[in-house]
């Protein structure tokens, strides 16, 4: 986007704000009204702009106006209400007459600054905000709609100037801090604006762009707790507003609360069918909950919104990848090279896919052409190194993998590689060193610490191996196949009961990883029976999934819905309050 907040009128709430402090001098009025007559339509007006009944509310301040051609404050009632119908233009013209009439009457003048703004007439609204703030230099409003004017013109500076003014005079208006604060977080100056908008919603926490401007603020500085926090008041306040959803979803998604992101997103798309942010979005989170398909129908739906949008393309060409699909994969990479040939990612993202589809030889021309467009790009020299080591090409693999390192010494993945490489080669010091190396740049790097592991075992350091597997486990301490390998070093060493632990909790993670994976099945016939409406088979592989599962929350939700939809309300509610424990966060039931 191109400011740091989403695009987001403020014309209409500065309307508003302005229109509501339009309230004539009733007494000054009544010395000018000379038939009762005009009067007496003058007041039907007023009591029906006040019930916003428009239509009949400016037809009695048309007559006021014909009976009294000179009734200044039935001319600027007229202007307030054609202005709240939308009809600027008429409304300006009321508010004109007004002041024609008395010169000195400030609130047509801030009634036609307003709708010379909403008319885009921005120049005209300094112009007429000037003549307001000149009668009366203590009011706050007329500075207000001259600075949303400034900043229409994209003179933050002068706006930033109107609004503090404003504060000045008035320290306890929200709507000044608001206004101050948006234009601070236009401009960049986070902090700042995050400060104004602060004091705005603690002035009026109902103060519902206030809230929204404040959580997008905070989501652009890092403060995602915050954003979360503000964004959340928001959507209370603004159950309709696509932005605020869109972003609690993306503060949400931060947060790992992937499934109150998905829902948030969901509802941004209800709002805004066509805003490809919020399809993106979920997109993304769903690919982040494992959830493929809907990804890939998420990223489909942009690509049909919008089929040259090249971002989709990359996405649903990743996901793709992630499903095993590589060969849908490379149309959708091919697909944005045919928009764009020089396309750095998706260049990158398809000889990846040629090399998990197994076609070496052809990964390697992609990272040979690649390399041709972008000749100091270190993860395409990587990219090679990984294509020739998989055709066996090790000596040129390892050149490629020292250009990627030299050209980017922190590019750990490349260490890893060539330290592999030199394992493959019986090289163990260097091997080692290279592994070593890759923990150097990535401290918590599993996969170096039990390589690392693995070589020094070789080497018949057993001592150094059992602390790089021990060191492993401590990153992941579920990864049954370290556990295995940590237990054959400590049997080699002789400490066949440290060994006989590792190997028993080996076991144990395995069994608990077939157990999910059953789970995931069990749970996924329940959805399909539940879809059907087949509800007793729905609660009983729902029930196996918990059983098989205890600590998937998902499924305990699914269960309690599936219960709830049986008529079984207190089970339902038991399964409700295990998910809860599990995930405080999960989704009431319907």
């Amino acid at each position: 986007m191109k400011y740091p907040f989403p695009k987001k009128a403020i014309q209409a709430l500065l309307l508003l704000a302005a229109l509501l402090l339009l309230a004539p001098d009733t007494a000054q009025a009544q010395r000018r009204i000379p038939t009762q007559r005009a009067n007496q339509h003058y007041q039907n007006g007023m009591k029906l702009l006040e019930r916003q009944e428009l239509d009949q509310a400016i037809a009695e301040l048309t007559l006021a106006t014909k009976l009294n051609p000179r009734f200044a404050a039935a001319h600027n009632a007229l202007g307030m209400a054609l202005a709240r119908k939308g009809e600027f233009s008429a409304a300006g013209e009321s508010f004109r007459q007004a002041i024609k009439i008395t010169p000195g009457l400030y609130e047509a003048h801030l009634g036609l600054a307003s709708v010379l703004q909403q008319s885009g007439d921005f120049d005209g609204a300094i112009v007429a905000s000037k003549q307001a703030i000149a009668l009366k230099p203590g009011e706050v409003e007329a500075r207000l709609l001259q600075g949303a004017a400034y900043q229409n013109k994209r003179d933050l500076d002068s706006a930033i100037v109107q609004f503090r003014d404003a504060i000045r005079l008035k320290p306890n208006a929200a709507e000044a801090h608001y206004y101050l604060g948006y234009a601070l977080g236009v401009k960049g100056l986070l902090k700042d604006s995050i400060s104004e908008l602060e004091t705005a919603v603690r002035l009026k926490p109902d103060l519902a762009e206030a809230q929204y401007y404040l959580g997008a603020a905070r989501w652009f500085f890092g403060d995602v707790a915050g954003a979360m926090a503000a964004l959340t008041t928001a959507v209370k306040l603004m159950p309709n507003d696509t932005n605020a959803h869109y972003y609690l979803g993306r503060a949400l998604q931060k947060s790992g609360y992937l499934e109150d992101a998905i829902g948030e997103f969901g509802t941004a798309i209800k709002l805004a069918p066509d805003m490809i942010e919020s399809r993106q979005a979920m997109g993304l989170a769903l690919q982040q909950n494992e959830d493929l398909d809907g990804a890939i129908e998420a990223f489909r739906a942009i690509i049909k919104l919008k089929p040259d949008f090249v971002e989709a393309h990359n996405d649903l060409g990743l996901a793709l990848v992630q499903k095993r699909d590589p060969e849908a994969a490379i149309i959708e990479f091919n697909a944005v090279l045919s928009l764009n040939p020089n396309d750095v990612v998706a260049n990158h993202n398809l000889g990846m896919t040629l090399i998990q589809k197994g076609d070496y030889a052809a990964a390697v021309t992609q990272y040979q052409r690649l390399i041709t467009l972008v000749p100091d790009d270190a993860e395409a020299h990587y990219g090679l190194g990984i294509a020739l080591k998989q055709k066996d090409a090790l000596n040129e693999a390892s050149a490629e993998l020292r250009k990627a390192i030299a050209l980017k010494p922190s590019l750990h993945e490349a260490h890893y590689a060539l330290g592999a490489i030199l394992l493959q080669q019986s090289n163990l010091e260097d091997s080692a060193a290279a592994f070593r190396t890759a923990i150097g740049v990535k401290k918590d790097y599993v996969e170096a610490h039990y390589a690392l592991g693995t070589v020094l075992q070789q080497k018949g350091d057993l001592v150094g191996a059992i602390a790089d597997f021990r060191e492993a486990l401590r990153l992941a301490p579920n990864a049954a196949e370290i556990h295995n390998t940590l237990g054959n070093a400590l049997r080699q060493k002789g400490d066949i009961d440290a060994a006989r632990t590792e190997f028993q909790e080996a076991a144990r993670l395995n069994k608990i990883k077939s157990n999910q994976q059953a789970a995931i099945f069990a749970s996924n016939a329940g959805l399909a029976h539940l879809k059907e409406g087949n509800l007793d088979a729905a609660v009983e592989r729902f029930q196996a999934a918990v059983e098989l599962d205890p600590t998937n929350s998902q499924s305990y939700y699914n269960l309690a819905r599936a219960l709830q939809q049986t008529g079984n309300t207190e089970a339902a509610r038991v399964a409700y309050q295990k998910a809860k424990e599990l995930k405080p966060r999960v989704k009431p039931l319907q």
